[in-house]
């Protein structure tokens, strides 16, 4: 172990040599409260085993059919085309257990969803390419790549495709709003719109029958039609409502910015964009109570499932469902990913209860709004910063003999807003055999992986406080982003 891991090591904790666990300086009050509501909660909380053998393998390149952890490459799922659209079912209640939908809308310039609502269905409106014309509430936007619209239960909305690679993504909470647009459209061959000759609008039967086969609500077209207006916003609200966000905006911790948190989404979901440049990554590690999924962006993530190395690039999705071991790394100079998890209850990992950067957007880029230096606050990022354990999934004597401890104090650090301890845990049973491609530039040494583990602890938890640190390797890596108008 060199000399500044050394001191990083003594700096952020001790080993107790009684029990082998770790004690951080999260703070008295925070440590002592996570621990009174740990001594509450019940062994599935405390205690969870990881999902082991078959049922954890992962389901690569197809729909899983079950409730299983799965990668899906870009543009692959279900078809159904919808007017000028084509709709691709990436999640289906199916693959989530009613939990949370995800559909991917492509289409023609002219492509449009009428104004409705969701009675009961909270959304999440991502842009992925192009240019999309956005109705929410009366109000009328210019989304491009990055922009995002939070849209609660019972807000008017409705889209138009502007572009011919116009792309976005819908998630929707429960099972029922894929149902309605299934009814609206017919079975389809791909992901792609066909490409010549008109396209039919939706007809006012189709409508009605969406109505009646889910949660979709026709609505009466806006009586005056204005010309959107571009998204300009970058502040994450503090209470539910809907709201649009400008590629960039949010509320930021290091390399984390919420795009929606538990106060906007009344606990349904988080909507987190992770960006960085490359670094060792978060190991092997599996969540009891809530789903963490994974859309590319840009870059490359490399994906951990289950000892099997996965590439996530823009586009492609991957899921991890409760009790499924899972982790993944930033590989290229630049990377983001968009995270979905549901429900809201790990908030505090990343938070610690406080408030982040709101509202800087491109400007941490530029070098504004952050100190230089201090640990870097993207999960997977930059090797001087983040890095869980070097070992973690890829090394399996890392993740298994030294991380199961960590993790467990990071449990014990702070309390969910569910009033138990964080939901993360480490792997309890033997890790299967490992991807080569993940061992690739690790040294398997325990120590330095449980050093590398601590520092990132305190990157993201803040020792008591929220991380907000933007380092010099957060804003070079973030200086290479690609912009919105180059996927126009």
């Amino acid at each position: 172990m060199g000399q500044s891991s050394r001191r990083t090591f003594l700096g952020t904790a001790g080993l107790a040599a009684s029990s082998g666990l770790v004690g951080l300086a999260f703070g008295r009050d925070t440590l002592t409260s996570a621990l009174q509501g740990g001594a509450a909660a019940p062994d599935y909380v405390l205690n969870p085993v990881e999902v082991s053998g078959a049922e954890a393998r992962p389901i690569i390149g197809r729909l899983p059919g079950a409730r299983r952890m799965y990668v899906l490459p870009a543009n692959a799922g279900e078809y159904h085309l919808i007017g000028g659209q084509v709709m691709t079912r990436a999640a289906r209640p199916i693959d989530t257990a009613n939990v949370y939908e995800l559909a991917i809308f492509t289409g023609r310039t002219g492509a449009a969803m009428p104004r409705h609502l969701h009675r009961s269905s909270h959304a999440a409106f991502l842009v992925l390419g192009g240019e999309v014309h956005l109705e929410l509430d009366g109000r009328q936007y210019q989304m491009m790549r990055g922009d995002f619209a939070n849209i609660p239960p019972g807000t008017p909305h409705g889209w138009t495709l502007v572009s011919d690679r116009a792309k976005l993504a819908l998630y929707t909470m429960n099972d029922r709003v894929g149902a309605a647009f299934m009814a609206m459209g017919t079975p389809h061959s791909s992901a792609a719109p066909p490409a010549t000759g008109a396209f039919a609008s939706i007809t006012a039967a189709k409508l009605a029958e969406a109505a009646d086969h889910g949660d979709f609500q026709i609505l009466p077209a806006l009586t005056e039609i204005k010309v959107p207006t571009r998204v300009t916003n970058l502040v994450l609200p503090a209470a539910p409502g809907p709201y649009v966000l400008l590629d960039g905006g949010g509320e930021r911790f290091g390399g984390n910015t919420f795009l929606a948190r538990n106060a906007n989404t009344t606990g349904n979901f988080l909507f987190i964009m992770t960006e960085g440049g490359p670094g060792p990554g978060v190991p092997a590690h599996f969540h009891a109570r809530h789903f963490e999924n994974f859309l590319g962006v840009d870059g490359e993530t490399l994906g951990w499932a289950y000892g099997q190395a996965v590439s996530l690039k823009d586009g492609d999705y991957f899921q991890a469902p409760p009790r499924n071991l899972h982790g993944f790394k930033l590989a290229q100079a630049y990377n983001r990913f968009a995270a979905f998890l549901t429900p809201g209850i790990f908030e505090n990992f990343f938070t610690r209860g406080g408030n982040g950067q709101n509202g800087v957007g491109r400007q941490a880029a530029a070098g504004a709004g952050g100190r230089a230096g201090g640990p870097e606050g993207a999960r997977g990022g930059t090797p001087g910063a983040v890095g869980a354990a070097r070992g973690g999934p890829g090394g399996a004597p890392g993740a298994a003999r030294g991380g199961n401890d960590m993790f467990r104090t990071l449990m014990m650090s702070a309390q969910g807003p569910d009033g138990y301890p964080l939901d993360v845990h480490g792997p309890t049973l033997p890790l299967p055999p490992q991807d080569p491609i993940w061992l690739q530039g690790q040294n398997g040494d325990d120590m330095a992986d449980r050093v590398a583990l601590l520092a990132h602890a305190q990157a993201i938890c803040g020792l008591g406080t929220p991380n907000r640190e933007i380092t010099p390797e957060l804003r070079r890596a973030m200086a290479l982003k690609p912009k919105a108008e180059e996927f126009l």
